[in-house]
């Protein structure tokens, strides 16, 4: 008998993609880990900018299994901002990676540019997917002075 660890839940992202039928944009979540994936494991998604100019992206992490983003937990949102003066339809390269230690990394990359957004996230005391504060746990360790 084997026992393996898996994604308690499924993770994405909200997204808002031209829908075929109307032909207009519809705001979605989109699943980019899903539940009872083996872990670790890792998985990409391109999305595309919106508008020329487009100076911002909102990009709010999801637990849950629908693609209707009033039925997901919105998990974190950051602002993540783009190189000006840009045309509309630019790449955004988006990969969650969820390792056996329960810590889930996200990663939001410009293609074009470069540049990018990373994300941390673990689960809390009461079983639920956070944001990591690594950082602030790292500094409030090296302020603590042993003599």
């Amino acid at each position: 008998m084997n026992l393996t660890d898996v994604c308690n839940h499924s993770y994405g992202t909200i997204c808002a993609p031209i829908d075929e039928e109307t032909g207009k944009r519809v705001i979605e979540n989109r699943i980019i880990l899903k539940k009872n994936t083996p872990l670790p494991c890792e998985s990409s998604q391109t999305f595309y900018t919106l508008s020329e100019g487009q100076a911002n992206l909102e990009v709010t992490i999801t637990q849950g299994e629908d693609t209707a983003v009033e039925y997901v937990n919105k998990i974190a949102t950051h602002k993540f901002k783009l190189p000006p003066k840009r045309p509309a339809d630019r790449p955004i390269k988006v990969t969650y990676s969820y390792d056996v230690n329960q810590r889930m990394h996200c990663r939001f990359e410009d293609v074009e540019s470069g540049k990018v957004l990373e994300v941390d996230l673990c689960l809390d005391k009461e079983g639920e997917m956070s944001e990591s504060d690594a950082k602030g746990k790292a500094k409030k360790i090296k302020s603590i002075k042993v003599e």
